[in-house]
């Protein structure tokens, strides 16, 4: 009896290690980012990044993006965010060696209040700290068969902004506006200067004497 029950744990070790064994299933395509955490932005912006995927085995694949949001428990409506997520294009094909660029768009709501969007913690891209991820965008591919091949999960999340002071926006506007046209500035000073040393001294020139 006892041999039995020796055998069957031998058997069941070496079914265990020939399944941990097996190489993971996983799409026949690599990314260029892992992760798109801590994007920034204010209401009503659009956030754009751009992502390329590269195929890695010979035989083509079709394949379309897609987002995902991983509920968890005491979730607030700002963990989901993937009404705000767009990929362009939505759909490829892809061989080895071949390079596909894409647009990743984040359009933030007007309504938005500033705070952390799709992420429990700014630590959600780190590694180690998948337990905070919420939002992700995530590529399939599928084989010649049929088979369908999942890209990695990648994370997706948003600090969005206040709005900012009109009166500070238009100072920066104005510094932005003098740093960029730094030599037509200094001309103008230059003129104004001029101007002020020879107006008022043209001016007594021209007085009438009494």
């Amino acid at each position: 009896m006892v041999k039995r029950r020796h055998v069957r744990a031998a058997v069941i070790v070496l079914l265990a290690g020939a399944l941990f064994a097996l190489p993971p299933v996983v799409s026949a395509t690599s990314i260029d980012r892992m992760s798109l955490t801590n994007l920034e932005g204010g209401p009503g912006d659009t956030i754009e990044v751009a992502v390329s995927l590269e195929g890695t085995l010979p035989e083509e694949r079709s394949g379309w993006w897609e987002t995902f949001y991983k509920e968890a428990e005491g979730d607030d409506a700002r963990m989901d965010i993937t009404s705000w997520v767009t990929i362009e294009p939505g759909e490829y094909t892809i061989t080895e060696g071949e390079i596909r660029a894409f647009t990743v768009r984040i359009r933030i709501p007007e309504d938005a209040r500033p705070g952390l969007y799709g992420a429990a913690t700014g630590e959600a891209g780190l590694t180690g700290h998948s337990a905070e991820r919420r939002t992700y965008i995530i590529f399939k591919d599928t084989a010649p068969g049929g088979t369908v091949y999942s890209g990695l999960l990648i994370p997706v999340s948003v600090k969005v902004l206040g709005k900012e002071n009109p009166l500070v926006a238009f100072g920066k506007a104005v510094a932005t506006l003098v740093r960029e046209n730094l030599l037509v500035t200094a001309l103008i000073i230059v003129i104004a200067v001029i101007l002020a040393v020879l107006l008022p001294g043209r001016g007594r020139r021209d007085a009438p004497s009494s």
